[in-house]
């Protein structure tokens, strides 16, 4: 499989348009027959039409950093959110103020993005929401502080996803049915039996389907991330063409060095097509000299690798930055052990000779301290020790 990096996707541009246009769209029907004055109107394509240049712009610098391991599958999957997200919009200026599901909204973006674009796409879609219908300024608290309720617990949710704690879904039932009723009160200056009716029924709601399809949605978005890591990890992508261009000596040893970081992450449970992507591309600021750090992390943002793989490439070797996740002390612990059975040669012809410098250089580096904060634990320390013993050709 072929693939090249290009700074200007078609199937980006593509699906961030779609999003713009089905945004349009959506603000057009929010408008329809509320006879808006020409300086309304103005003021609406201004906020739409900045809100719109910021967001391409931080679009493209978390996709720089790293943050958007999908590459175009996750602009794909943002333009799906967004265009449910416009439509749980325009339907709660059909409901009753106050009892709308905009926290879906949060959850729907958290799914597939980071908290800070969720929490800017939120705000604005409350605020265009509220402006455009006319709603009371209590209407807008509501909705703000529901969807930042929103955007802090699908984070939270994101992270523990197959950790179905009961006391976080009990918290999301308590503010989707407390808050709408507080900001009901402040606004009718009293709080009605509907109120209490109409905010009980949407948190049930809520809190039901969150609790059985958040969790769908996250597995939908993440399922993209095999396929991601198959294609950085795949030989014929563009950063690895380069770097066999370069080297193929230090693209032989990156191949290597993926393959056994990718055996020992499966010997412990930690995630394998990290370790490979990581290893294969480790040393690949040697591309651009020193600092060979810095350069491989410049790279590492250039190709768009995750982010992940870009903290593991700026801890490398231990030397600014010690290994900070089992996955970069693997990294570390097969580069430094292939790295010396390549300098060694011959002399590593004997499998006693292999273990023996095994066993010499861990007990160096956990004598040192190096993976003191990788969250390493010892058990699996040796288990890694125990994978690449085995191994019968690690030059």
């Amino acid at each position: 499989m072929s693939v090249e990096e290009k700074k200007i996707s078609p199937k980006r541009f593509f699906f961030v348009a779609g999003m713009f246009i089905v945004s349009v769209i959506s603000v057009f029907l929010l408008s329809y027959g509320k006879k808006l004055l020409l300086d309304q109107a103005l003021c609406l394509v201004t906020l739409f039409a900045s809100f719109w240049i910021v967001f391409i712009l931080a679009l493209l610098q978390q996709r720089k950093i790293g943050k958007f391991t999908y590459n175009s599958t996750t602009y794909r999957n943002l333009f799906i959110i967004t265009t449910a997200g416009w439509g749980l919009v325009i339907l709660c200026s059909y409901l009753p103020d106050y009892f709308g599901p905009i926290i879906f909204v949060a959850f729907l973006f958290v799914a597939v993005s980071d908290g800070m674009l969720s929490l800017a796409c939120c705000l604005f879609m409350d605020l265009l929401l509220c402006f455009i219908c006319g709603k009371t300024s209590f209407v807008l608290y509501c909705y703000c502080i529901l969807s930042i309720f929103g955007v802090l617990f699908a984070n939270y949710l994101k992270e523990k996803h197959e950790e179905k704690n009961g006391i976080y879904y009990v918290l999301i039932f308590l503010v989707q049915f407390l808050i709408p009723v507080i900001f009901f009160d402040f606004g009718a200056g009293k709080i009605t039996e509907n109120a209490i009716l109409y905010s009980f029924i949407t948190a049930c709601i809520i809190t039901f389907v969150v609790y059985f399809g958040f969790g769908i949605l996250i597995v939908w978005d993440r399922r993209e991330e095999a396929v991601a890591y198959d294609v950085f990890c795949d030989y014929d992508y563009s950063l690895a063409i380069d770097l066999k261009h370069f080297s193929a000596g230090e693209f032989s040893h990156g191949k290597k060095v993926s393959e056994l970081s990718r055996s020992c992450a499966k010997e412990i449970g930690v995630n394998e097509q990290l370790c490979a992507c990581a290893g294969l591309y480790y040393h690949v600021g040697i591309m651009e000299g020193e600092p060979i750090i810095d350069n491989g992390v410049s790279i590492a943002q250039k190709y768009c690798l995750p982010a992940d793989v870009i903290r593991i490439i700026s801890e490398y070797k231990g030397i600014d930055k010690k290994p900070s996740t089992p996955e970069s002390a693997i990294v570390q612990i097969v580069d430094a052990i292939v790295t010396k059975m390549e300098a060694l040669g011959e002399q590593m012809d004997s499998s006693w000779n292999q273990e023996m410098l095994i066993y010499q250089t861990l007990n160096g580096f956990s004598e040192s301290g190096m993976y003191d904060h990788s969250n390493l634990t010892m058990n699996q320390f040796l288990k890694i020790r125990d994978c690449l013993i085995i191994k019968e050709d690690l030059k």
